[in-house]
């Protein structure tokens, strides 16, 4: 075997001699955590959901090795002592989390958290009857090593409409303000926002939010950092609100933390093992080919699932809003593009029935059967993944391992094991420590050099070494 490949064998084969070793939180000391939870208020729309929230969080919390306070439906003043009591609780080395679930608001760029009582007849009423979020976070920072924060509030300014533009039972807030940014000045701290700013946080439709929900499936996985389990946060809550909620993350934290810092209990297939790496790899590349190649190369497996929710995400349909039908149609398939497609399949040993530009029954079941050996939702319908792999002429190619849609970094090393066309990973090699637009462009050559040559910032390069 070739010496890459020697390291990755020796490497696994040093995780089963040690037992795979959990690896060490990022701190210390006590593990320590305040958790509110607001649902009954009593001047605005009751929340269905924020106190079982915090009762689910408080309990996972427990589970991972957490001494939690919990302030169940409380007044400002309540919240304010459970603060006080939880800060004297505080020493130099230990691990600080604070998570509330409720009604928020901004007002002049700074954040709000409400208990049950608040009714806020003015801007004057805001500092008596709400708690500020940065004074939270300030005296956190200054007293623990690490400081995690949890935030699942409503994103509304009350003031604008007295808290009541909310469709009632439905989301914690209204379309408004959202809010405001935040930033944080000290080191190991870590903000989660369950939306960006300006978005609604869903209060949710079972018994717990979208973003609780996906806390504690994704934090309490074994060994996983916390930063990568965040981006699995986003992922999911996306999928589940159809796109109109994005959670936010802001941290400084140097150090790697684990909220379940054990290794699984049995030793742990070679599959799976390489399937992680190939799973955090198509993670930070982060496009539809990504995806793709790591189903086509682990089809099964325990996290297969996650991975086709994600490539769903960035094709358009990780909320259901477009049907495979409606899809396919947007895509304009002319005669000769379907006939193509039959074909196509048939020379893959796919029985099409007759050739003859209809996508009839037997076409319809060869396609279905051809998304199943690609690791992708069987529905018989034609969308832009079957059209890539098809190599269907015509239609735009969206499948490249180094498009996307923001100027972005891509790690060549992030490419190997999963990218199989080797130009892609020798132009990105060329392209090292270049943030732009990077896409490639289907068609004829522009570069003597490149058969499908890339575009940076929307001008042709060619890379000699491609």
């Amino acid at each position: 075997m070739g010496f890459r490949n020697l390291q990755t064998f020796l490497f696994f084969l040093l995780l089963m001699l040690l037992g795979l070793s959990a690896p060490l939180s990022a701190a210390e000391g006590k593990r320590l955590a305040l958790v509110v939870g607001n649902s009954a208020y009593t001047a605005t729309t009751p929340l269905a959901n924020a106190a079982a929230d915090a009762r689910a969080f408080a309990a996972f919390l427990k589970e991972n090795g957490f001494e939690v306070d919990s302030l169940i439906n409380v007044d400002r003043a309540g919240f304010a002592r459970g603060l006080s009591t939880f800060s004297k609780k505080i020493g130099p080395a230990d691990t600080a989390l604070f998570y509330f679930a409720g009604h928020g608001m901004q007002l002049k760029g700074e954040n709000f958290l409400l208990g049950l009582d608040a009714e806020l007849l003015s801007e004057f009423d805001v500092g008596a009857e709400a708690i500020a979020l940065n004074s939270i976070t300030g005296i956190m920072e200054r007293k623990a090593s690490l400081s995690l924060l949890f935030v699942d509030a409503c994103r509304n300014n009350p003031i604008a409409d007295r808290l009541n533009a909310s469709v009632e039972g439905v989301t914690r807030g209204a379309a408004l303000k959202g809010l405001a940014p935040v930033s944080s000045t000290g080191s190991g701290t870590m903000i989660a926002f369950s939306a960006s700013p300006g978005q609604v946080a869903y209060d949710g439709v079972g018994d717990n939010s979208p973003f609780t929900t996906a806390l504690v499936e994704h934090l309490s996985s074994p060994s996983l950092e916390v930063g990568t389990a965040f981006k699995r946060v986003i992922r999911d809550v996306r999928i589940k609100t159809n796109n109109f909620q994005s959670p936010q993350i802001v941290s400084n934290i140097a150090a790697e933390f684990y909220f379940n810092a054990s290794a699984p209990a049995t030793a742990v297939a070679a599959s799976d093992f390489l399937a992680q790496i190939d799973f955090e790899k198509a993670e930070r590349i982060a496009t539809a080919r990504g995806w793709q190649l790591y189903l086509a190369k682990h089809q099964s497996g325990s996290v297969s699932d996650s991975a086709r929710a994600a490539l769903r995400l960035l094709e358009g349909g990780g909320g259901g809003l477009v049907s495979p039908q409606e899809a396919e149609s947007r895509m304009k398939l002319t005669q000769s593009q379907r006939k193509e497609i039959q074909l196509t399949l048939s020379d893959l040993g796919y029985d099409i029935g007759a050739a003859d530009g209809n996508l009839g029954q037997k076409t319809r079941r060869a396609i279905s059967r051809y998304q199943k050996a690609l690791g992708l939702t069987e529905t018989g319908y034609v969308n832009s993944i079957v059209a890539n792999r098809l190599e269907l002429v015509g239609v735009t190619r969206t499948d490249s391992a180094v498009s996307a849609d923001e100027a972005r970094l891509f790690d060549p090393e992030d490419l190997k094991g999963l990218e199989t066309d080797e130009r892609t990973i020798r132009a990105a090699q060329c392209l090292r420590g270049q943030r732009n637009h990077l896409r490639r462009v289907w068609g004829p050559p522009l570069c003597s050099s490149l058969r499908s040559p890339l575009v940076l910032a929307d001008r042709q390069i060619c890379c000699p070494a491609v």
